[in-house]
């Protein structure tokens, strides 16, 4: 979940052309709603988003049993090492920072979230 589109409509075609069905949401009300109604087997999670920032969003699957098992990866411009750890913290599988990830590595996250849940 991401909200700049350019952004997500990159890292969508990677992962669409590795194989994977991907939803995107542009806030994080509406990523929370997708991913309650979908249940999709990983999750890329921004912290900057509207509405609801990705650290609600993460504090809130985290809370509810029917989310908690998903996997989610933090994908962000943000590194500051308090937001890493408080992701981690809160239940995220890995923090990737955007500049330092490339959109083809996200299918190799995926397999390995994927495959170790």
């Amino acid at each position: 979940m991401d909200d700049d589109l350019i952004v997500a409509d990159m890292y969508r075609l990677a992962l669409s052309r590795a194989g994977h069905e991907v939803q995107v949401a542009n806030d994080g009300v509406a990523a929370l709603r997708a991913i309650l109604s979908s249940r999709p087997d990983i999750v890329f999670l921004d912290i900057r988003m509207p509405k609801m920032d990705g650290m609600e969003v993460l504090r809130d699957l985290a809370s509810a049993d029917l989310t908690r098992s998903i996997p989610v990866v933090m994908l962000s411009n943000y590194d500051e090492p308090r937001l890493v750890k408080e992701s981690i913290s809160l239940g995220a599988k890995q923090y990737l920072v955007k500049a330092g990830t490339n959109p083809a590595e996200l299918a190799r996250v995926v397999s390995q979230w994927v495959e170790a849940a």
